[in-house]
């Protein structure tokens, strides 16, 4: 007999450790995943009552046992949500890898042109693509406001959009240039051309 893979045939469970808090919050029921160090990761909503057994508020340990199918449902919905939004993250970062192997050479000679230039790498957790932030104090605030005018052309500011913040600290005179993945291959690809 032929296994059923579609999605709707498998079994949702928590990953290995985690739980999931359901707390009543006025007509709805508040879902939180949780990972093995009690952090909430997903957060969700089901409509209705707490059913009895969950009143005492204790972390459910398995999806399996919630009796209720379609609060069962909301759950396995949230657990799937969290894992595509992870695997999303991670194949968003692989990507910029692929494209940037020279990565760790190319910051360090931002470093080098750059004093105090300091790099962030994480992944924005509203598009789940990588971001890359660059602060320097006031040393190196000029210089970085330099390359980033001249790699934006010669409209400069003018052109930036949503994947690119500047702020400029005024009593340190600090400079932290954000920018998102899109924004960062383009200037990290421009650093390597002009051989930084």
């Amino acid at each position: 007999m032929p296994c059923d893979a579609s999605p709707a045939a498998q079994t949702v469970e928590l990953p290995e450790g985690w739980t999931l808090t359901l707390t009543p919050a006025l007509n709805l029921i508040s879902l939180t995943l949780r990972d093995a160090a009690e952090c909430p990761r997903e957060h969700g909503f089901h409509p209705g009552p707490l059913p009895s057994a969950f009143a005492d508020q204790q972390p459910v340990l398995r999806l399996t046992d919630i009796g209720d199918r379609e609060l069962r449902a909301s759950a396995e919905q949230l657990v799937v949500r969290h894992l595509e939004r992870v695997a999303a993250a991670q194949a968003n970062a692989d990507a910029f890898g692929v494209q940037f192997p020279d990565l760790v050479p190319l910051l360090a000679g931002l470093a080098g042109e750059v004093p105090g230039c300091r790099d962030r790498m994480d992944i924005d957790p509203d598009r789940l693509t990588v971001r890359l932030s660059l602060t320097t104090d006031a040393a190196g605030s000029g210089a970085l406001l330099v390359l980033v005018t001249s790699w934006l052309g010669p409209q400069g500011l003018k052109n930036t959009t949503n994947g690119l913040s500047m702020e400029f600290d005024g009593p340190s005179r600090g400079l932290a240039v954000t920018l998102d993945q899109v924004h960062a291959a383009g200037f990290l690809s421009w650093l390597r051309e002009r051989g930084a």
